[in-house]
């Protein structure tokens, strides 16, 4: 049998070998690009980014190269040639599966498992390492007897025969690049770090093919020579605009608070300092709130990125409030086309694995728009950048080799997910040593991550260079604040709450939970005090949530490059009553100012985030003119509701360290003795009963099960486009263009919403209604009904209780 089918594919490679092998189509079915040329540019794409992230490996170097040349071996098909000239995708089959013969070829030939994998997933995401032995040596496709057919015929292009000579397997002589990188099936650690070489590897020649094809399809379009823009770092110029900002807001600020503004120039030299003089690693700024992280940590970035001449800066924010607003800080201070905001919410659908089990052999339009990090300065989420180290999906993965040689900022870093903190720091670990990354830890809360039973990838104390100066003197003179620790006895309703907010003229509550904010929100606007008048133009209570988009809260807080008259900021600076309540989405690294805040008993790290929000910049005074200190209220709701895992056990610790609220605002030290015992009641890495952990998964080559289970928040959401001031323009644009531009959906990010499916949700009713539509075929995005969005509640649905408004 097996002679008979070698015989029918001979036949076949001879009917075909005066033809000309296409690797696909354009469009408009008008051009098709050539197989060899396509294969020979994917090849160098390859091979340049594996030099730049390792310029001394030639294995990885080598390996690049060869998965770019053999990654459409399964093209030289007959049957695949068919298919694609037809353009019937309804023909597909096993007989039309191709990215399975290059994965053979890498391991049979040339004995690479990391290439197979890279081949393998290339299309349909990263495998599971039983799955990939299947898909090669199965009888399904018969991969292993049919590639060599495939590579005879692709060697009859010079170009190929070429390229492929330079990595010929088994050669002695020292000419050739054998394709190696080395594992050491016995050492778990060896198995992981060898886990992010595979990643890596993915991540390029995925990146490699969709610009390939993106150039081809854009290059036929326009009929003329077409590259994707990607602007390279200088770090140089930037540093020289940083230190104009700096200079700027200095003279600004300075007749406000002199040593406040002394001080944040002390953490500025400091940071450009140690940047200049410090080799690679890890590093951490501990500077408290309103002590000027943002540009410090930005000066570091980019003078340390000057001295060891990395390419780019990635700074890691956790809320999306934040990103929005420190992102548009780096573009007035840098330019808008040296910033990339990039959010977790547009991703490509998941293909759907075919009857063939391989993959699709078209790139959809709206992948090759996918972000692959090519700009100098990188603004993303911690969802996007922990979920992107773990991903087996293509969309997601395709940044991951951007990461290499870089700096990467991680603000607020106490906000990692807990149960991802062993697989994370492994990961992070590894990018340090292998691929020259360096890391820096923001926080005024810093969590440390001192090793322990709990936490074995933690560091140890002299892993981590601290490069702000004398920190405890910093806390000490930065001190801006006092606490009121409410009794635990001294529970307080809703109304409560409401009233002693009322009492002064402009607080600001933090509570736990969505529900408890909309309630209080409720409460104020029923007390005559409050100025709401049923007008936003002249309110005065104000609600933030995440039923709203991020550029409609930058709005309401005044943060936007052109806010409504009447936002919270405006107000606080006039000395206009504004009362404001809202979830956590606030308290941490949002540049608003309060001589009051209230915090509901949560978290330690959470309390002292919120308290950022007061008197930020040193400016209350008493009747004397003297400097005083603003107030922070902690007090124990009634409805003592917590959402549930890491933060309910984080907040049943915190009682004991507000013991001596001095410390708070004078001790650094406290935060790591705090987050030292979080971290010995939290599982470090997720894990459920009867499953393994992520690190084990990993040990194993589990791409896509730890991809499945490797997720910073567990409930799935769901991402709806919001008709919110441009955005319908945007949107509009979209669909009258019938395809998918990476730069509209880079402007379309800060317009979405992620809502929770579910029966009973918010989510269901809007389905049901019709008031959901699809932006695009090959977008998971949904685009909300222009009626349901409220400019004061955000997502809203018609006669829907007033606690179901919020999401």
């Amino acid at each position: 049998m097996d002679k008979q089918l070698k015989s029918i594919e001979v036949s076949a490679d001879q009917h075909v070998h005066a033809q000309t092998f296409n690797a696909r189509w354009s469009e408009d079915r008008r051009a098709a690009q050539a197989l060899t040329q396509h294969l020979r540019r994917v090849s160098g794409r390859c091979r340049q980014s594996a030099l730049v992230g390792r310029p001394q490996d030639l294995g990885f170097q080598s390996s690049a190269t060869l998965a770019g040349l053999i990654h459409d071996l399964g093209k030289y098909r007959l049957q695949f040639q068919i298919y694609l000239n037809a353009h019937d995708r309804g023909q597909r089959s096993v007989e039309t599966a191709h990215s399975v013969y290059g994965a053979a070829a890498a391991i049979e030939k040339w004995d690479s498992l990391a290439v197979a994998f890279a081949i393998a997933g290339h299309h349909s995401g990263l495998h599971d390492e039983d799955d990939l032995s299947s898909l090669i040596g199965g009888s399904k496709f018969r991969a292993l007897t049919r590639y060599p057919c495939l590579l005879e015929l692709a060697s009859h292009s010079p170009d190929f025969a070429n390229n492929i000579s330079l990595i010929l397997p088994n050669e002695s002589d020292g000419t050739k690049l054998p394709p190696t990188i080395a594992i050491d099936d016995g050492n778990p650690d060896d198995i992981r770090r060898f886990d992010v070489f595979v990643r890596m590897l993915f991540s390029i020649l995925v990146d490699a093919d969709r610009l390939d094809s993106e150039k081809f399809e854009q290059e036929h379009r326009f009929q003329r020579a077409w590259e994707r823009p990607v602007r390279t770092l200088d770090a140089d110029a930037l540093l020289v605009c940083l230190e104009s900002e700096r200079m700027k807001k200095g003279v600004e600020k300075w007749h406000c608070n002199r040593e406040l503004n002394q001080l944040r120039n002390s953490v500025f030299d400091a940071s450009r300092r140690c940047a200049r003089t410090l080799q690679q690693g890890f590093f951490s700024l501990t500077v408290p709130t309103g002590g000027g992280k943002t540009l410090s940590s930005m000066a570091f970035a980019l003078e340390h990125a000057l001295a060891n001449d990395l390419r780019r800066v990635i700074v890691v924010i956790p809320y999306l409030s934040i990103i929005e607003q420190n992102a548009g800080i780096y573009r007035t201070i840098f330019g808008p086309d040296q910033v990339l905001e990039h959010h977790s919410a547009v991703e490509v659908k998941q293909m759907k694995s075919s009857s063939s089990g391989d993959e699709p052999p078209h790139v959809l339009d709206a992948e090759r728009a996918m972000e692959n990090w090519d700009v100098p300065i990188v603004v993303t989420t911690s969802v996007q950048f922990i979920e992107s180290l773990f991903a087996a999906a293509t969309g997601r993965a395709r940044k991951l080799h951007n990461i290499a040689r870089s700096v990467v900022i991680f603000d607020e870093v106490q906000t990692l997910p807990p149960h991802l903190l062993e697989p994370t720091l492994d990961v992070l670990r590894t990018l340090q040593k292998h691929f020259g990354v360096s890391f820096l830890f923001c926080s005024a809360t810093q969590p440390a991550f001192r090793k322990s039973g709990n936490l074995t990838q933690g560091f140890r104390d002299d892993e981590i260079i601290e490069i702000a100066p004398n920190v405890n003197e910093l806390f000490q003179k930065l001190c801006r604040v006092s606490y009121d620790v409410r009794p635990p006895v001294e529970r307080w309703d809703w109304m409560r709450v409401a009233s002693e907010m009322l009492h002064r003229p402009q607080t600001l509550c933090v509570v736990n939970l969505r529900q408890h904010a909309f309630e209080i929100f409720a409460e104020l606007n029923e007390q005559p005090q409050a100025d709401t008048r049923g007008d936003a133009e002249e309110t005065s209570v104000f609600h933030l949530s995440s039923a709203m988009c991020s550029a409609h809260r930058l709005d309401l807080l005044g943060l936007s490059n052109k806010p409504p008259r009447n936002n919270i900021k405006a107000r606080l600076e006039a000395n206009r009553p504004c009362w404001v309540v809202s979830t956590q989405l606030i308290e941490a690294g949002v540049d608003i100012d309060f001589p009051t805040v209230f915090r509901a008993m949560g978290p330690l790290d959470s309390i002292v985030q919120a308290a950022g929000r007061c008197n930020r910049e040193g400016r209350l005074r008493d009747e004397s003119g003297q400097p005083m200190l603003g107030e922070v209220i902690v007090f124990h709701p009634q409805d003592s509701g917590l959402p549930r895992g890491v933060y309910e056990k984080a907040t049943s610790i915190t009682p004991p360290f507000l013991s001596n609220p001095n410390r708070l605002t004078a001790d650094p030290a406290l935060f790591a003795e705090y987050f030292n015992e979080l971290y010995q009641i939290t599982p470090t890495d997720r894990v459920r009963r009867g499953e393994h952990t992520i690190q084990q998964l990993r040990e194993e080559l589990k791409f896509r099960t730890v991809a499945e289970r490797a997720k910073v928040i567990a409930d799935n959401t769901v991402t709806v486009c919001v008709p919110y001031r441009r955005a319908a323009k945007i949107i509009a644009k979209i669909r009258k263009a019938q395809r998918v531009d990476f730069r509209i959906l880079r402007r379309l990010q800060r317009y979405m919403v992620n809502l929770r499916p579910g029966p009973n949700t918010l989510y269901e009713q809007l389905v049901e209604a019709g008031r959901l539509e699809s932006l695009h075929p090959d977008l998971d995005l949904l685009v909300l009904d222009a009626e349901c969005y409220d400019p004061q509640c955000g997502v809203v649905f018609k006669q829907r209780a007033p606690e179901d408004l919020i999401v």
